[in-house]
């Protein structure tokens, strides 16, 4: 009976700013050649895929993309908005100005931003293959699907701020921090559960069936609704209270053995 697998990718496929590493790339080649389905849940824009599309050779297939934003079918250049931030960017980009806190608008097909950013930042997003940065004065907030800042999890007061100015709950938004250098600005039911449940629903799949791998506090939703959810050892701190099955090994050594165990099965 075939399976579907979905993986986050940073920090569970992949330590962020590195590449695949062969025995996980082997892994997935096998788990693909065994007729099995293969879908990546990621905060990143759909096109971050396309790497990895291209080098496991998968011809078609669903992902999720932008945190539950985005169903996306790569090979065809399909896309379907599942929850975005849109015209609310104006007004969250609008206090984050007052307050100084530099930030990134997310469309589609680039990121967007209005000021000068540090390079090493413009460098990690585009080493993980998001979209190219670009400076502009101005970014049509229709056409934002989330925000996202810098700001290292030990800096408590910028979010405090942040929170206390902007409100999100009141506008249907939500702060989520998706790495612990990372702060996001998200639709309330922009979620990866939201993408899990719309993918099953496309292709007629039960999610109790479905296995997941996550790290962050990003993966929660996905793996709450799966029958079958995984969490790498290097998961944080608040999934491993959760009690889910924790792999051995960290990132791509963790899911390269789930996948040998599943193949055996």
């Amino acid at each position: 009976m075939s399976k579907t697998l979905i993986l986050d990718i940073d920090n569970t496929l992949i330590e962020a700013m590195k590449e695949l590493q062969p025995r996980s790339e082997a892994a997935l080649r096998r788990w693909l050649a065994a007729g099995h389905r293969l879908v990546f849940a990621s905060g990143k824009n759909a096109c971050a895929f396309d790497d990895l599309i291209a080098l496991l050779k998968m011809r078609e297939g669903w992902h999720i993309a932008s945190n539950g934003g985005i169903l996306a079918e790569p090979s065809t250049g399909r896309f379907e908005r599942l929850a975005c931030v849109g015209a609310r960017s104006q007004r969250c980009m609008d206090v984050m100005d007052q307050l100084g806190i530099p930030y990134f608008a997310y469309t589609l097909d680039e990121i967007v931003i209005n000021r000068p950013m540090p390079q090493a930042q413009i460098d990690h997003l585009e080493f993980l293959k998001d979209p190219r940065v670009v400076l502009r004065d101005a970014v049509d907030p229709r056409a934002v699907v989330k925000l996202l800042m810098f700001i290292n999890a030990a800096d408590e007061e910028t979010p405090r701020r942040l929170r206390q100015a902007l409100q999100p709950e009141t506008m249907g938004l939500q702060l989520i921090r998706t790495s612990g250098e990372l702060l996001e600005i998200h639709d309330q039911h922009q979620t990866k559960a939201v993408g899990v449940r719309a993918l099953a629903n496309k292709l007629h799949l039960d999610v109790n069936d479905l296995y997941a791998v996550g790290d962050s506090e990003n993966d929660m939703s996905m793996l709450e609704i799966v029958g079958h959810p995984y969490i790498v050892a290097n998961a944080s701190q608040t999934l491993k209270d959760r009690g889910w099955p924790q792999l051995a090994s960290c990132r791509e050594e963790g899911v390269a053995d789930l996948i040998d165990t599943l193949l055996a099965d």
